[in-house]
């Protein structure tokens, strides 16, 4: 008996263990356990400091202004900066995109304010790009940064992204600094950094007595105070910190002893200030939100009290605090750019985007955040508690073992909020009290009624296999589609085989089946030599894909000569005697791809999703219409000198909104004469296609087709000249050919 105690002790310890690591368990200890806290812990006193001025209906009322933000005049932003600079506030941020132009003097007088104020953000709006599942699901967005307009750009401290979900999910962390491989500070990040700027130079100098040197660097970095200069000494300083681990710590450790600057700055608070600026730029890429409470916990003035006449600067409390501008609106009815707190559901209302930033900039002044355990603490303490509980209740009668369990979850739960309200400290909460105490109390009240050894020894063996089995399904079922999906850059190549169709018409289906099983062998071969994967096969078509975390011209090349193995291989396939030919095209193009399962219900493939799948499968049948053999987008050619290209022009391909620069692949440095002399005399016909010369276009074609009759592009170009010579396409016609057939 006591032998089975031990061993159900320590199962229900390594049970919590096991399920703690689980996805779907993570996410309820976050969703129910941290919500839970919050709730408890209740709203917090409202930050010092920072405000949001709130771009709402009420203000578009007052103002009688358009019911839609966007469309208001910039030159009422800026009265807006004139007054908050004339408040006192130490750094403005705008959660507005200004990525388009304005008529008339708006942008002037914006760019002016900016300037002037030297101390406003700007938002780089951050663009999504869905990739899709089949059936139209959307299951990632991949983001692209797009700056405010070059005036604006210039005039502002810095701009800066600040990553949210673009649908009102619950948000449960932010980005101080990049996702991925993107390290670029968020606008909260770089607000922080700006609100620090008067222990800047302490802050150098601090780290120049720790790491002799290095603070000179920084100095170089720092006395540049031109556009972009405060986001290039925050990566500086932040790559400083990440080179240098325990920099930080020691920074912090002497703040904490010290009495008197080096610098002699005399900024009030200068020492929590230089504290919240080391934590900051040596803590994690993301953090948990520490939420104030609900919408407005952070002092909030709506827009057009800020213009409004009568203002008085002096008594809005906005000096020394970092003030953000953005949509924010007190009604649920009217709410826009929301996201769930763990406050959604009692009040009924979420918080703004722009409040999140704000919460975000206090939470990293303030040093507060919400801290979970660590991996080993986290699966120590679950261990040491059920280990402990079980133990407990399997050596009490039961009646007092019931009643322990009964006391003990509402005491592990006022431990964990003690500890949260005081420190933050984030404890965890489903696993002890929901799936560790349960088990525990289950394991104690099956073995006291277990009547006969034998029943009781097929109850534990019975209970064994069946909470492993049960947490091993919910974990199958948590972690769900998408879990090993990936967004890389990718080089595509599409191959297709011509007469397929006609072949598989003629062929038994074994016969058939042996001819692409060795057809694909050759395929394959000079795929995998230089580094790609088969990303998809059918019929007689095959996707092969170069991935890399960042653009690389090795992909390119690589995907480039496989495509020219490949054309070479496949004539030596077809020599062989007896053997149906399977003529091959080839199209290439290189850009974001997704890598991740596709499918639904028991079947899933993986395969590589987005555009450039679709766009080199187009490429690849265009081959047909130009009397070609191997198309590349020039995007896909980038830094590859040594392949020997023919320019082909630029072409609309049908269903596309943008237009690419297209090219013949012909092979490595071309070594032909007469290779070099279609190349060159092509380009001057086709310069004097673009130039809307068509009479000397198409004499210098016609005279092409003499001396190479063969050559599919001079066919295609000449219909094109004879065509433009019946019917000009107009001046405005920039050389582009549009391809409707897909």
């Amino acid at each position: 008996m006591k032998s089975r105690s031990l061993g159900l002790a320590v199962a229900t310890g390594v049970l919590g263990a096991v399920a703690s690591l689980l996805p779907g368990v993570l996410r309820l200890e976050e969703n129910i356990g941290l919500d839970w806290l919050f709730l408890q812990r209740g709203p917090q006193a409202q930050p010092a400091e920072v405000a949001v001025v709130a771009i709402d209906s009420d203000s578009s009322e007052a103002l009688d202004l358009h019911p839609d933000p966007a469309r208001w005049s910039r030159s009422l932003h800026a009265e807006l900066i004139t007054r908050l600079v004339a408040a006192g506030a130490a750094v403005i941020a705008f959660d507005l995109s200004f990525d388009a132009p304005r008529e008339g003097t708006q942008d002037a007088e914006l760019a002016e304010a900016v300037g002037r104020a030297g101390n406003v953000l700007l938002l780089e709006r951050l663009s999504m790009d869905e990739l899709q599942l089949d059936g139209g699901a959307a299951l990632v967005q991949v983001e692209q940064r797009t700056p405010p307009i070059e005036r604006l750009e210039r005039a502002a401290l810095a701009t800066a992204p600040f990553p949210l979900p673009v649908v009102p999910i619950k948000v449960s962390q932010f980005w101080v600094f990049g996702r991925a491989e993107d390290d670029v500070p968020t606008l909260p990040a770089v607000a922080v950094h700006a609100y620090a700027r008067p222990v800047h130079e302490e802050l150098i100098a601090r780290i120049d007595v720790a790491r002799p040197g290095a603070g000179e660097r920084l100095l170089s970095v720092h006395s540049h105070p031109d556009p972009g200069a405060l986001v290039r000494m925050m990566n500086a300083l932040r790559t400083l910190f990440r080179s240098d681990p325990t920099l930080a710590r020691e920074l912090l450790s002497d703040l904490d002893t010290t009495t008197e600057p080096i610098t002699g700055v005399t900024v009030a608070g200068w020492r929590p200030l230089l504290t919240a600026l080391v934590g900051m730029l040596g803590g994690d890429d993301s953090r948990y939100l520490d939420y104030y409470g609900s919408a407005r916990a952070v002092m909030t003035l709506s827009y057009h009290e800020v213009i409004a006449d009568g203002w008085d600067s002096a008594a809005s409390s906005l000096d020394g605090r970092v003030v953000f501008v953005g949509f924010s609106e007190p009604s649920a009815i009217d709410q826009q750019d929301t996201f769930y707190t763990p406050f959604s559901q009692s009040t009924g209302t979420n918080l703004s985007g722009v409040e999140i930033g704000a919460t975000a900039v206090a939470n990293m002044l303030q040093m507060r955040s919400v801290r979970p355990l660590s991996i080993p603490a986290h699966l120590s303490l679950v261990l040491v508690w059920g280990a402990a509980l079980a133990a407990l209740l399997l050596w009490l009668p039961v009646s007092l073992g019931l009643i322990t369990a009964a006391v003990a979850g509402p005491a592990y739960l006022g431990v964990a909020h003690l500890q949260f309200d005081a420190t933050g400290l984030w404890l965890p909460v489903i696993v002890p009290v929901l799936i560790q105490l349960p088990a525990a109390a289950l394991l104690a009240v099956t073995l006291r009624y277990a009547g006969a050894r034998a029943h009781g020894e097929q109850v534990g063996r019975t209970l064994r296999r069946y909470l492993p089995s049960w947490v091993t399904e919910d974990a199958s079922r948590a972690d769900g589609v998408g879990a090993s999906t990936r967004v890389l850059y990718g080089t595509c190549l599409v191959t297709d085989a011509d007469q397929y169709t006609a072949l598989s018409e003629r062929m038994s289906p074994e016969a058939l089946h042996r001819l692409l099983n060795d057809y694909y062998a050759v395929l394959f071969r000079e795929v995998e030599r230089r580094g790609g994967f088969v990303a998809d096969v059918v019929g007689d078509s095959m996707v092969a894909v170069w991935t890399s975390p960042t653009p690389d011209p090795a992909g390119h090349e690589a995907a480039c000569t496989a495509a020219l193995a490949i054309l070479s291989s496949v004539e030596e396939f077809n020599a062989v005697e007896d053997r149906p030919d399977l003529p091959t095209r080839v199209g290439l193009h290189a850009g974001k791809v997704l890598l991740g399962d596709v499918g639904a219900g028991s079947h899933f493939e993986y395969r590589a999703v987005g555009d450039i799948v679709n766009t080199a499968s187009r490429l690849q049948g265009l081959n047909k219409r130009l009397g070609t053999r191997a198309l590349v987008s020039t995007t896909a050619l980038r830094g590859t000198p040594d392949l020997a290209v023919r320019p082909l022009g630029r072409f609309l391909l049908a269903g596309k909104g943008a237009s690419l620069d297209l090219n013949e692949l012909r092979g490595l440095e071309s070594s032909s004469a007469q290779a070099g002399e279609l190349i060159g005399r092509f380009a001057s016909a086709l310069a004097a296609f673009v130039a809307q010369d068509w009479d000397r276009a198409e004499r210098e074609f016609e005279a092409l087709l003499e001396r190479f009759p063969d050559d599919g592009p001079s066919h295609f170009y000449l219909v094109r000249c004879r065509e433009f010579i019946a019917s000009d396409p107009g001046p405005d016609w920039d050389g582009t050919i549009s391809i409707e057939e897909k």
